[in-house]
């Protein structure tokens, strides 16, 4: 991988920068706080985004401002990639939105965690590292701040040997130790169960071998059974045969003696129903008599000329009563005249002055007036004494028309109860030839009842019947059937008990199937195990050991090289123990490393930091950043002479691409480029 160029954009310090990067070695120049830490911690977030506790949003968004991001182009492979990653602030804190992946011209907008996973797959990085807080084999063979550096030589050995375990992938094989003892556990669990669950299977099959003898044994009864229920079928379908015949002959004497008892009945019911007749003929014959001389010879008169008299009396009676109505009317009339006529002439007598136009009444006009109303009720009561005449004459006819209504009412009455009298006779009449009919046709009746009960009765006594044969057949059939049904009892007990046995057989071949394949799978789990246990996780120890030897040995040469190259001083040695704790000795004398002075402590970090790249660059050869180291820091304590050793080693490691953050000016005589920074006003400038 080679960095091209990296573009910061409201990135702490910086406003709106590019910085590009060539090919060698370059320099990164610059008094302290003038930005040169911020390109790694920018370079950092573009690569993995942020993280919890490692690289937060407001460690890198430049105060006061809402938005900013970081763009780096890098070549990989032949290929030309472009990432950018934004930041944006909103109201509780600074998040990382969507970013963009460009490479070869192509263009996608990913979330961050998809750019990591872009990340991971370009560098070849294990997959695991996809959900780390932290890449360590980045920060072990790209960058890693001095003093972190410095910190992990000074780390609990158990806590370095498990970082060291993980950046060198090796702890994948104390995982695979113990997930195989898991594996082992539950495997012996499972073995266990398994012993458990087919620990009967020889029982099963001891009760499999007597079922299956006694499903033979009841396959063979049933046949001698099935035998013996044909005999006993012939046998009661014979007699049943017999029974049958002898069965319809008495049902045929049933048949006829019912038949007879029939007519017997029906016989009765015409004789009782002839004599009920003859009674009836004779009452009728007396009725008519009587009604005969009740009605006598009088010829009855016509009712329809009684109802046209009564319906014109009633006509008249009708007018009169409205001619009355209509007197009465117009004389109610005549005393309202005659009562206003009267109060007229007592009230102009008694009035002086006209009430209208207050005009002087006068005698004159008063006389006038009285003798004008007297003419006029004396004609009005000229008129009330005639309608009263008129009224009294139409009340005495009223009177006449009414008697004779009543009159004519009551001869109608009389003709009506003689006309009923007279069909009454002609009903009975009629019911007398009635009844003449049906008693001739009742005797002829019982002839015909009379002789089919002659053929019945001859019918009856040429049928044979015998109730003893007919009883003693019924017998044998009962005992024939109750024994048949004594062996079909036995038979459905026995093909019950043949279906339970099939049914638990069928059962007991499942669990024994089933429980023989728990036992084939416990060999197969014996044999499992005892690989595991025997061969593979010994075999993964073992592994472990020599590879961690190799790398153990290999680091320790390094280390131990490059350290003396730094420190050259035949007094002190350096090494590392199997924790790859480093161990100093100063005269034969073990020393702690805080007793070291400040360059050594810094040849002895960066010796470890240059051994432990080349270790994994080497252990995970298919990593993509090889060709990138970034030193921040490298010689702080260093003389001189030890700046000048420092060029040497990189020429040693021949890596395409080295960026070193340092103000140390010395470093700039062997580098191929110098990028140097200033800070003014707040913000960071390359010059």
């Amino acid at each position: 991988m080679k960095l091209k160029y990296i573009k910061l954009k409201n990135i702490r310090s910086y406003l709106n920068q590019i910085i590009d990067f060539k090919d060698g070695s370059t320099l990164l120049s610059g008094n302290i706080g003038t930005g040169k830490t911020t390109l790694l911690l920018a370079l950092d977030f573009a690569f993995f985004g942020l993280r919890k506790s490692d690289l937060s949003g407001s460690a890198l968004l430049r105060n006061g401002e809402n938005e900013g991001y970081v763009e780096i182009n890098f070549e990989l492979d032949g290929k030309d990639i472009i990432i950018r990653r934004n930041l944006k602030r909103t109201s509780k804190s600074i998040t990382q939105g969507s970013g963009m992946f460009i490479i070869d011209d192509k263009i996608e907008e990913l979330t961050p965690i998809e750019l990591r996973q872009k990340v991971i797959d370009l560098f070849k990085y294990p997959q695991e590292f996809l959900t780390k807080s932290k890449s360590l084999i980045y920060n072990y063979t790209v960058y890693t701040p001095q003093e972190e550096m410095k910190s992990i030589l000074l780390a609990k050995s158990d806590e370095r040997l498990n970082i060291l375990r993980k950046t060198f992938g090796i702890d994948k094989y104390k995982r695979i130790v113990e997930n195989s003892k898991l594996l082992i556990s539950n495997l012996n669990s499972s073995k266990k169960e398994f012993e458990i669950i087919s620990s009967n299977l020889n029982i099963l099959l001891d009760e499999n071998e007597i079922k299956t003898k006694r499903l033979v044994e009841i396959d063979s009864s049933l046949i001698d059974i099935k035998l013996k229920l044909i005999g006993f079928e012939k046998k009661i379908n014979q007699k049943k045969l017999e029974l049958s015949g002898l069965a319809e002959q008495n049902k045929r004497k049933i048949e006829i003696q019912n038949k007879i008892n029939l007519l017997n009945v029906k016989l009765n019911e015409l004789i009782t129903q002839r004599s009920r007749n003859n009674s009836e003929t004779s009452d009728l014959n007396s009725e008519i008599e009587s009604i005969r001389l009740n009605i006598g010879s009088e010829v009855v008169g016509e009712v329809s000329v009684i109802l046209t008299d009564i319906a014109s009396y009633e006509s008249d009676l009708n007018k009169l009563e409205i001619q009355n109505k209509e007197i009465l009317k117009k004389s109610g009339e005549l005393q309202y005249i005659l009562s206003e006529s009267d109060k007229l002439v007592n009230g102009i007598i008694s009035l002086d002055s006209c009430p209208l136009c207050k005009q002087t009444v006068s005698e004159d006009h008063k006389n006038h007036i009285s003798v004008n109303e007297s003419e006029k009720l004396s004609s009005i009561k000229l008129k009330l004494s005639d309608n009263d005449c008129i009224e009294k004459e139409n009340l005495e006819k009223i009177s006449n028309f009414k008697l004779k209504i009543s009159e004519l009412i009551k001869d109608k009455n009389l003709i009506e109860l003689k006309l009923i009298k007279k069909k009454n006779l002609d009903s009975k009449f009629i019911r007398l030839n009635n009844l003449i009919k049906i008693q001739s046709d009742l005797k002829r009746d019982i002839g015909q009842i009379n002789s089919q009960k002659i053929c019945l009765s001859e019918e009856f006594e040429g049928i044979y019947f015998s109730q003893e044969e007919f009883n003693s057949l019924s017998e044998e059939i009962l005992e024939l059937s109750f024994d048949e049904r004594n062996l079909n009892a036995i038979s459905a007990a026995n093909e019950k008990e043949v279906s339970l046995l099939k049914e638990r057989i069928d059962s007991l071949k499942i669990d024994i199937e089933k429980k023989k394949i728990f036992k084939q799978k416990i060999v197969k789990i014996s044999e499992i195990l005892t690989f595991l246990e025997k061969e593979f996780v010994p075999l993964m120890q073992l592994t472990e050991k020599q590879i961690m030897k190799k790398i153990h040995g290999d680091f320790n040469s390094l280390f131990s090289e490059w350290f003396k190259v730094l420190v050259d001083d035949e007094d002190i040695e350096i090494s590392l123990d199997y924790d790859f704790t480093p161990i100093i000795r100063q005269n034969g004398y073990d020393i702690e490393y805080g007793f070291l002075s400040g360059g050594e402590r810094t040849a002895a970090a960066l010796a470890y930091r240059l051994a432990l790249n080349q270790i994994i660059n080497t252990v995970l050869s298919e990593i993509n950043t090889k060709d990138l180291l970034i030193l921040d820091e490298p010689t702080d304590g260093f003389s001189s002479e030890q700046v000048d050793k420092l060029r040497s080693i990189l020429e040693e490691l021949d890596i395409k691409q080295v960026i070193i953050v340092s103000h140390d000016p010395k470093i700039e005589s062997f580098v191929d480029n110098v990028i140097k920074f200033e800070k003014k006003d707040g913000v960071s400038e390359v010059i």
